[in-house]
């Protein structure tokens, strides 16, 4: 078992469909994610489902059907978090560099929140990410929910 995850989104039956670890630190790596996720596994920390993601608040890295033996792996998708979350913070008035940890997860649950209830599809708005829609990930948590601090 993965132990607590700082979100988990189920699919619309119930199923573990992604593990988001929030992760509040400016300027990570392609490097960085893949030592970190590694270090997450290496220290028995494994999952079951189908996205692994560790959100930055400046990068997104996305593992898409990774196997969770502790090794350097790298993302499947790699994707920019300004057009996703650059809304949200405008909105607020809020600064992305600036965050607190529990407001950045807020915006992060609120970001996968609109992904699941989104009616869009990929191309249909300028800030849509190309991965969400390459990787199935909005078709595979379409209708389901989002928690926090979940055991899973």
């Amino acid at each position: 078992m993965f132990g607590t995850a700082d979100l988990a989104v189920y699919d619309r039956g119930g199923r573990l469909t992604a593990i988001a670890e929030i992760k509040n630190k400016l300027g990570t790596s392609t490097e960085w994610a893949a030592q970190t996720r590694r270090n997450m596994l290496d220290h028995g920390r494994s999952y079951s489902a189908d996205f692994f993601l560790i959100v930055t608040p400046d990068r997104l890295y996305v593992w898409k059907g990774a196997d969770t033996e502790p090794v350097e792996t790298p993302p499947t998708y790699e994707a920019d978090t300004q057009p996703g979350f650059g809304s949200y913070l405008e909105s607020a008035g809020l600064d992305g560099r600036h965050l607190s940890n529990d407001a950045f997860e807020l915006l992060v649950s609120a970001w996968l929140g609109d992904v699941i209830w989104s009616e869009e599809t990929a191309g249909e708005r300028e800030d849509d990410q190309d991965w969400l829609a390459k990787s199935g990930f909005r078709r595979a948590l379409k209708g389901g929910r989002v928690e926090f601090e979940a055991a899973v």
